[in-house]
């Protein structure tokens, strides 16, 4: 087990689920957690791809590409605004060139969060923090069978943030010496993993600023596969899907109950 494999993780959405929603998000109140897995041997290509991106629109390293700017055209992409439609065209055909042409593979767990809280979790687990651990444990989880699936070693990079560095990375160390706290007869189905998988096949975990060439991609896809389940015509989600690079559509048909993107809650 020595090749290694990384899973770039970004949030999207509100983790806690007893936070009013968004109005401006209505009929499409999620928390997602995920990103991408990249092989070692792929790393740097797609990193390459990103800074061909960045050098051509003259971004910088202080403009990351974050999809929910780039949609909404603004902060640092208020620019976009003020172009015309060919050279917006062209912007979004170029990023979806870098989303689609890396050799990564999407995966994450995606919670609807109106549906967790009138399934009784929150009444019944009043952690804040319960749901964004379990979008965490789901998503690695489903990470280290596909690491499994080619013997390799699983890293784990995630977006830093001051106040949540600590707790992310207490999730990890909990899966490698505890293993999943799920229970046992409800999530059987979907061929739950040893204690002894996960310190076997989990190595390290570090965060990283949003700038890492990695996590911009993975913040487009997890957004992505997010907003899938709520517009299953979002055009961006449907070029990853047709690019083969959705877990769903990556892995063999029997794989997928227990290693694709999960859609918790959801009626």
């Amino acid at each position: 087990m020595n090749r290694p494999i990384t899973l770039y993780m970004d949030e999207t959405g509100n983790r806690h689920p007893n936070k009013k929603s968004d109005p401006s998000r209505e009929g499409r109140d999620w928390f997602g957690f995920g990103g991408i897995l990249v092989k070692g041997e792929d790393s740097d290509t797609a990193r390459a791809l990103v800074a061909a991106f960045h050098d051509k629109w003259k971004l910088g390293e202080t403009k990351p590409a974050h999809i929910t700017d780039m949609l909404a055209e603004r902060q640092k992409f208020s620019w976009l605004e003020r172009v015309n439609q060919t050279v917006r065209d062209e912007f979004w055909a170029d990023w979806r060139k870098v989303l689609c042409q890396a050799q990564v593979m999407g995966i994450g767990c995606v919670v609807n969060r109106p549906g967790y809280v009138a399934r009784g979790y929150w009444e019944k687990h009043t952690d804040p923090w319960l749901l964004c651990r379990s979008a965490f444990d789901i998503t690695v989880e489903r990470a280290v069978k596909i690491a499994k699936l080619e013997d390799r070693k699983l890293h784990i990079v995630f977006e830093q943030d001051p106040g949540i560095n600590e707790t992310i990375t207490g999730y990890f160390k909990n899966l490698k010496q505890n293993g999943l706290a799920f229970d046992a007869g409800n999530s059987s189905k979907y061929a739950p993993l040893s204690q002894e998988d996960f310190a076997e096949t989990l190595g390290r975990i570090q965060h990283k600023p949003k700038a890492h060439p990695l996590l911009q991609i993975a913040d487009s896809y997890i957004y992505a596969m997010s907003r899938k389940a709520y517009e299953k015509k979002f055009w961006l989600y449907r070029h990853l899907r047709d690019a083969k690079r959705i877990a769903d559509f990556a892995l063999e048909n029997e794989n997928l109950p227990h290693m694709g993107v999960k859609y918790y809650c959801f009626d």
